[in-house]
């Protein structure tokens, strides 16, 4: 009965230990269930989270033009790309961790700009913007940038994306064609040779140059510095006792420039380390004197003749001029050459009109003595046959060429006035129809000498306030045009007011040869002669002198002509409201 009872026991603890082991069992197979359902429902998960940041960092790496970076709420980098590395020489394990104020400017960082970058973008969740950024070794480069803010699902700030591209080469296009355009605007050969050398230089600074120079060669074939502009007044005195030395044409600088022709170009100075070339010349005292960085020098050429040199220097370590700068440069220096070369011509000719102008009037006296004198002689001269006949008609002849020298002495004079900008008109009260009348007198042997019937057909009542003399002159031309090419047909001379419009005509007419459609635009330009006869005395001054005289008083000048049917020139005048004045009071009168 016992033995029983013991095994009974026995097989009792086995089944125990076995339950035991079979909830083990069970529990460990349940895990590994567990462990192969995660695994089946993570693997999935944890393989798209590998290939996401492998395809961040395939694309961090493969864009190489732009500078992509993750910035940290506090404005920590914590991600940096290869495009980042190339663009400013900073590496991963440089930058991360740092402050990105690193990369700006310190005058922007003592601003707090980059942290307002930063707020304003986590406002806007977006900001673009420009400025200089550093590189590495301390370089600037002027960036265009687009700071993203990141925002979880939750909807805190996470960090920001920042893309940067360096847009140096196109802020300097953009700078050069505007500076170009400008230079269009004020590089007049009207200013002068010395407003427009002063304008070119105050053209460089500050825009590409702390300091430029413009050279200019003396009679005695040295270089003297001709205008001179410096960003800074106190650089600007340590300029001057370098810049009065003469620089020989052998060392290099503006002296040699001039000689040659061809453009100097020094990328990177260091004044402490100044090439062999360079160390004992005259400009290298200036460079010293400034602190030179860099420096360019073009010649200012104009058809194969050098006028001067225009000299860049750069005291910045940021600036250093490049192939891009000479090219524009060049294209600058061009232009201001042109712009020299004709502001000397204009002097020039203004020169020459001033002594014509001298000439013109000096002549005036005598000629009109002389007309005088033979208009005298030939009033004493008897109408009669042989020889006082022939006395009479020399003497009529005579007379005729002092009044045509007369006329071109007084052309010459209003055209050195008109071009030198001297013309001042001596209005006076006077009376339109009183002054054709007048004019028509004077012209009558000219008529009968050429066969023309002349009549005038003048509106009473057309006075006003004008410049007599230079409106007499202006009726003087058009009538002696009318006689010369309307030989043997009528003329009329017609001043009319149209009370409408305040304005009075002046008309010439005359039914000579006429004047082709296509010529008639060119009539009123100097120097500009349009006629069938080729044995027709004239410079091709008269009307150009009328319509400036015209135009002088407010008025216009206009042509109608067909070719065999004569032509008519009308002046339109206005009247002055003191002219209106007087008109009504002769009226009340």
């Amino acid at each position: 009965m016992s033995t029983a009872h013991t095994l009974t026991v026995e097989d009792g603890a086995f089944f125990h230990h076995a339950s035991d082991i079979l909830s083990g069992l069970l529990g460990l197979g349940a895990l590994v269930a567990l462990v192969m359902v995660l695994r089946n429902a993570l693997g999935p998960m944890h393989a798209e989270r590998l290939q996401s940041e492998q395809r961040l960092h395939l694309f961090m790496d493969g864009v190489s033009d732009y500078a992509l970076c993750f910035l940290e709420p506090d404005g920590k980098v914590s991600c940096w790309s290869t495009g980042a590395e190339r663009l400013t020489g900073w590496t991963s394990s440089d930058i991360v961790g740092q402050h990105v104020e690193v990369l700006h400017v310190p005058d922007v960082v003592a601003r707090g700009m980059p942290a307002s970058h930063r707020e304003r973008a986590a406002r806007e969740r977006r900001l673009q913007s420009e400025g200089w950024r550093l590189r590495k070794d301390g370089s600037r480069f002027w960036a265009e940038t687009l700071l993203t803010a990141l925002y979880a699902e939750c909807g805190t700030l996470q960090g920001f994306a920042e893309v940067t591209r360096d847009i140096t080469e196109r802020k300097r296009t953009e700078r050069m064609q505007a500076l170009l355009a400008e230079a269009g605007r004020v590089l007049q050969p009207q200013a002068g040779a010395k407003e427009l050398a002063a304008a070119l230089t105050r053209l460089c600074v500050p825009e590409i140059a702390d300091a430029c120079v413009l050279y200019l060669p003396d009679g005695s074939g040295d270089v003297r510095p001709g205008a001179v502009a410096c960003a800074d007044a106190a650089t600007q005195a340590r300029l001057w006792e370098p810049l009065m030395r003469r620089p020989s044409p052998e060392e290099p600088g503006p002296a040699r420039v001039v000689h040659t022709g061809r453009a100097e170009r020094f990328a990177e100075v260091d004044a402490d380390r100044l090439p062999s070339s360079v160390s004992g010349s005259t400009c290298a005292e200036l460079w010293r004197a400034l602190g030179v960085r860099s420096a360019l020098s073009v010649p200012l050429v104009v058809d194969d003749r050098v006028l001067g040199a225009l000299c860049l220097l750069s005291t910045r370590p940021h600036r250093h001029y490049g192939a891009v700068d000479q090219a524009f440069l060049e294209e600058l220096s061009a232009r201001a050459a042109l712009a020299l070369d004709n502001a000397r011509l204009m002097a020039a000719t203004q020169n020459a009109l001033e002594l014509i102008g001298v000439a013109a009037h000096d002549l005036g006296t005598p000629l009109s003595s002389l007309q005088l004198r033979l208009r005298r002689m030939r009033l004493q001269c008897a109408p009669a046959h042989g020889e006082d006949s022939r006395l009479r008609e020399g003497l009529l002849l005579a007379e005729d060429e002092t009044k045509r020298l007369g006329q071109l002495v007084h052309n010459l004079l209003d055209l050195s006035r008109l071009s030198g900008g001297r013309l001042v008109l001596q209005s006076q009260s006077m009376d339109l129809a009183e002054l054709a009348h007048e004019v028509a007198t004077r012209h009558e042997d000219q008529a009968a000498a050429a066969g023309c019937a002349l009549t005038v057909h003048a509106h009473t009542g057309s006075t006003g306030r004008w410049d007599r003399q230079r409106l007499d002159r202006v009726l003087t031309n058009l009538l002696s045009n009318a006689l010369k090419f309307g030989r043997g047909q009528p003329v009329e001379v017609r001043v009319d007011v149209d009370e409408g419009t305040h304005r009075v005509r002046m008309s010439v007419r005359d039914h000579g040869v006429g004047i082709p459609p296509d010529a008639q635009q060119r009539l009123f330009t100097r120097f500009e002669r349009v006629t069938t006869d080729s044995r027709a005395p004239g410079f091709g001054l008269g009307l150009y002198i009328v319509r400036q005289l015209v135009e002088a008083h407010g008025g216009t000048i206009r042509v109608h002509s067909r070719p065999g049917e004569g032509s008519e020139f009308t002046v339109e005048l206005p009247f002055t409201p003191e002219a209106q004045k007087e008109v009504q009071n002769m009226i009340r009168a």
